[in-house]
């Protein structure tokens, strides 16, 4: 019996666990990759639409034709910033509208590839094609080319316009991250110059380089999403952040995960404690609750309180490593209390805001 009331409660907690995982609370800036997401989505469609048509009639008069160039969009941020939330959760609604389709497929890049062969494996991967396995014994017999087409007709079968790589920084590694940007970009360039799909490419700040050392995928960008950290002077950022939070606090109750608010946001020195503790990271936030969540639900509570994120900050702090495993150092707000400027400014903007 003792075993079963154990079982069901570890089951319980890890239920309310998965739910604040998939919560998504809607923000300006989910709202902003959304938008034009879908205008990227909408042109790429009638583009490769075209490319369809097209292909068809040269084919009936045994002629072959060149396909549209696409193109690519970056969403660059710091880990947290919720690109990959805020992507996935837009890809899983269009599939839903669009049932047996995928109009975007997001394809997690892996640190160790750097070749095209390897990048058009991840993305037959993705698809769940058996050919991935077939180009990735290839060697002597690969083509570029015939691997391309291959890539080509099950995204047209699949109805996908965009493909999203993410964690595209990955491939970069630490050292010489120029260098490795510059052989990697060839290999973005002609997924767009074949025609296969719009690409957008996710990740940190390094994503940049992939633009800054080719011209030509420079030239090809339909538009450019930055998802730095809140700036507490800019009233749309500081809104945004705030917002998003209070957003939570109020869902976490919504949802049955928690029995009453933390109260993240309810006065000025919490707001300040947010703001340090994630560097104005939201996903970082989420993190620390999740912790948190943890924590309350081991003791049997359904409240989380400061101290419990206090706790929850210093276990997420601990965990954070450079790609080198070395320790990143963190200001903790803790130990050595909010930063002057930071509590000037949440003072100030949020008298400015009446907020």
């Amino acid at each position: 019996m003792t075993e079963t009331i154990l079982n069901n409660a570890h089951s319980s907690g890890a239920a309310l666990r998965a739910k604040l995982r998939t919560l998504v609370v809607r923000n300006s800036r989910l709202d902003m990759i959304e938008s034009l997401t879908l205008d990227l989505l909408d042109e790429t469609q009638e583009l490769v639409d075209g490319d369809v048509e097209n292909q068809k009639e040269a084919e009936a008069g045994g002629q072959s034709i060149t396909y549209t160039e696409l193109s690519v969009m970056p969403i660059i941020g710091p880990s947290g910033s919720t690109k990959t939330t805020s992507m996935v959760t837009i890809a899983e609604k269009l599939k839903k509208k669009h049932p047996g389709k995928t109009p975007i497929l997001v394809v997690k890049l892996r640190s160790s590839t750097t070749r095209l062969r390897q990048l058009q494996v991840q993305i037959l991967e993705a698809f769940n094609d058996p050919q991935a396995h077939v180009v990735r014994k290839q060697i002597a017999d690969y083509s570029e080319n015939v691997a391309a087409d291959a890539i080509r007709n099950v995204a047209r079968a699949a109805g996908t316009y965009i493909v999203v790589l993410d964690e595209a920084h990955s491939v970069l590694g630490t050292r010489e991250p120029a260098e490795r940007a510059q052989a990697f970009a060839p290999h973005i360039k002609s997924l767009i110059n074949d025609g296969l799909f719009a690409v957008i490419v996710m990740g940190t700040d390094n994503v940049n380089l992939f633009f800054e050392t080719s011209t030509e995928l420079n030239n090809r960008k339909f538009d450019s999403i930055s998802l730095d950290p809140v700036d507490l002077s800019d009233p749309h950022d500081f809104t945004y952040f705030y917002k998003f939070i209070g957003r939570i606090d109020r869902e976490l109750v919504a949802q049955g995960i928690l029995d009453e608010p933390i109260g993240l946001i309810d006065d000025l020195k919490s707001r300040a404690f947010l703001y340090d503790m994630s560097d104005g990271v939201v996903g970082v936030v989420s993190r620390i609750i999740m912790i948190a969540l943890r924590i309350v639900q081991r003791m049997e509570r359904r409240t989380i309180n400061w101290d419990d994120i206090k706790h929850a900050f210093w276990a997420w702090k601990a965990e954070q490593k450079d790609q080198d495993g070395e320790t990143i150092e963190i200001y903790d707000p803790f130990v050595s209390k909010p930063r002057p400027t930071t509590t000037e400014a949440v003072t100030n903007m949020s008298k400015a805001l009446k907020i």
